[in-house]
């Protein structure tokens, strides 16, 4: 009897033990892509618009097959139309209107403004050193947790390993995307980078948190000589018809899927998030050729039309529902909260930061977002050879109002409706025009927003 009793409380003991082993916290892997456009890819960003909201030209079932596996947004925005900011955006989950980033880094010349009749306010050119990034609240929660970040940094401040990352490709710009077949636009080597990272994950078990910036699509177009061959010898497009740019998606999307292959292959998918999104809309020419459209949207990079910063965002992971979609409002400035959340960890948000966590929209568990504030947009900058001029955004339900500034002048738009932003419904909505001029307003006085001033040297 007192043999049986001895392995009874042994058992009993086991089962205690088990029960009391905590599982490990949820990884992340973050994919960003450079000036990938809301129809860029072939996955519908919005199901109830199969055709337009997706390519007729490109393909990227590496994309389709993250898309079918995890949830889609329909209404996702990258935090500003040009890519430092995004990028500055969503390592500290504040705007880059608050952190006064509001232009890509290196671009304070006044050529920019000669001749026209707003100055534009200088900006930082780099990540402020007193900014705790996604990665350094990763490290301070667990310390054991191991941070990456490969391909394009383009915030300058020391580069990642400054600010976090314990492997990192360096403080990377659009330079280093210049590379030329066997490795265009560093898409092979960065993906190598990645799934190397990867491969040690699964043989020392340690959690982490992989940021992967891939410099396609950004111009020039460069891609393996093989995918061009492809899609030349395709039938093109109405609205898509560039085999150079249909070649460097593609390429894109075979890095995509060499990193969920290599999640499967180490058994690390089923306690990772994969997210996936853009730092901006896309371009629409390479100087006077036509490379892609934005269509349906309206204008392009470095606007605050919805072409400049509505941008494909596809999320995977634990607890993430299979061929998902949402039509809630999100942004990249909402990825730091959410990834503290997705990761597990026990830290404190920063003061500042403007983002609300996406964790509950993705589990299923809410239909909402919370945030202090409703969603701004501000590019007081020209890119006049894009045709773009100071302006700034807001968007609250499916409201959007659009301030421009040389003209001192509002507009509003439906977007449920009107989603290519043809009419401007300020007369006839003026109670809804007031309401978000008001708040837009009270935001940018709330965080101090640079601001564009008159030319005192413009002759009209």
């Amino acid at each position: 009897m007192r043999t049986v009793l001895i392995v009874v409380v042994v058992l009993l003991c086991s089962c205690a033990e088990e029960r009391s082993i905590t599982p490990p916290a949820p990884n992340v892997v973050l994919i960003l892509a450079d000036d990938l456009g809301w129809t860029g890819t072939s996955v519908a960003m919005h199901p109830a618009r199969p055709d337009d909201s997706r390519s007729d030209f490109y393909r990227t079932p590496n994309l389709e097959r993250l898309a079918s596996q995890g949830l889609r947004f329909s209404n996702a925005y990258a935090p500003h139309p040009n890519c430092s900011p995004t990028r500055l955006a969503i390592q500290t989950g504040k705007s880059p209107a608050q952190l006064r980033m509001t232009d890509i880094i290196q671009r304070g010349s006044g050529r920019f403004y000669e001749g026209l009749p707003l100055i534009p306010p200088q900006h930082i050119d780099h990540i402020p050193a007193e900014e705790t990034t996604i990665a350094e609240l990763a490290k301070q929660a667990d310390p054991a947790r191991v941070t990456a970040h490969y391909g394009k940094w383009h915030l300058d401040g020391g580069g990642p390993g400054e600010h976090g990352y314990d492997e990192h490709s360096g403080n990377t710009s659009n330079r280093e995307g210049g590379a030329e077949p066997p490795d265009p636009k560093r898409t092979p080597s960065v993906t190598d980078a990645a799934v190397q990272f990867l491969e040690q994950r699964g043989e020392d078990g340690r959690g982490f948190f992989l940021q992967v910036s891939y410099y396609a699509v950004h111009l020039g177009i460069r891609a393996q000589s093989e995918t061009i061959a492809a899609y030349e010898s395709a039938e093109p497009g109405e609205r898509h018809n560039h085999p150079g740019h249909a070649a460097m998606t593609a390429d894109l999307d075979t890095g995509v899927g060499r990193i969920l292959d290599a999640l499967d292959r180490r058994g690390l998918a089923e306690n990772a998030y994969v997210i996936f999104t853009s730092d901006n809309g896309s371009y629409t020419h390479a100087g006077k050729q036509r490379v892609t459209t934005n269509a349906p949207l309206r204008g392009q990079k470095a606007s605050t039309w919805e072409g400049g910063i509505r941008v494909p965002m596809i999320v995977r992971g634990p607890d993430v529902a299979a061929g998902a979609h949402s039509a809630v409002t999100v942004s990249g400035i909402d990825l730091y909260p959410t990834m503290r959340d997705l990761m597990g960890l026990q830290a404190e948000l920063p003061e500042g930061v403007e983002g609300g966590s996406l964790a509950g929209l993705m589990r299923g568990e809410t239909d909402a977002v919370e945030r202090a504030q409703p969603l701004v947009w501000h590019f007081p900058h020209y890119q006049v050879d894009k045709g773009n001029r100071p302006s700034t955004a807001i968007r609250e339900g499916n409201w959007k109002l659009v301030r421009h500034y040389e003209q001192q002048r509002d507009e509003l738009y439906r977007l449920d409706q009107d989603l290519s932003e043809a009419t401007d419904l300020a007369a006839q909505h003026a109670e809804a025009a007031a309401r978000l001029a008001q708040a837009l307003d009270g935001y940018l006085a709330a965080i101090d927003a640079p601001m564009a001033v008159p030319n005192p040297h413009y002759a009209e």
